[in-house]
């Protein structure tokens, strides 16, 4: 596993604010060959720090973007307080290219859980919002919650909100309860299929 010391992740949360404010995306040096034309263009696309798994050390978050594929980092602070990489998770959500489109990590107040976002809040009439919900259970990280929403900007009649607990499989949709079969759904086997289809959009 990866393991970034005190000191280096201290220097990564300065790089990486710096690259998100000022210059969010990483380029290669002007290419002179295939093989560095090959080489991934990486942005960050978001930051979170928090305690996931509760033992009193502040772990961290990093989102990013290569190539097109949104990439999940999460690192659990171990008994050397160094940052050790536990999970990476690709194509985590969607994510497009302009403002309004692109995905952020925000940790729940008060809890150990972190949030995913991803939305598509300017491009075209169908605007939606989605929320994961992560939390580490029993030694892993799952996905315990799912919210979406969505409405459409020339008919205000149409869309739909949904939020729904993946562990209970209690749910609400438009304000509605509904009930599903619980389960715990790792965060690494996490993918579309595993939406429950009452917060799929018709």
């Amino acid at each position: 596993m990866k393991i970034l010391k005190k000191p280096l992740l201290k220097f990564l949360s300065y790089t990486i604010i710096i690259l998100v404010v000022k210059n969010p995306i990483v380029y290669a040096d002007e290419p002179d060959n295939q093989e560095e034309q090959d080489t991934p263009i990486a942005k960050v696309l978001s930051v979170a720090t928090g305690d996931w798994n509760e033992d009193e050390r502040i772990d961290s978050a990093v989102l990013m973007k290569t190539n097109e594929i949104v990439e999940l980092y999460l690192y659990l602070n171990n008994k050397e307080n160094e940052q050790e990489l536990v999970l990476h998770k690709k194509d985590v959500v969607w994510s497009g290219a302009m403002e309004g489109t692109e995905p952020y990590l925000k940790p729940k107040n008060k809890s150990a859980s972190l949030f995913i976002h991803s939305e598509n809040d300017s491009i075209g009439r169908n605007r939606w919002h989605q929320r994961l919900t992560i939390s580490y259970r029993d030694e892993a990280f799952i996905v315990t919650g799912y919210t979406y929403d969505d409405r459409d900007t020339l008919d205000p009649q149409k869309g739909f909100s949904c939020d729904v607990n993946l562990v209970t499989g209690k749910g609400f949709k438009d304000k509605k309860e509904f009930k599903i079969a619980g389960q715990k759904i790792k965060l690494e086997d996490w993918t579309q299929e595993h939406i429950p289809k009452q917060c799929i959009a018709e």
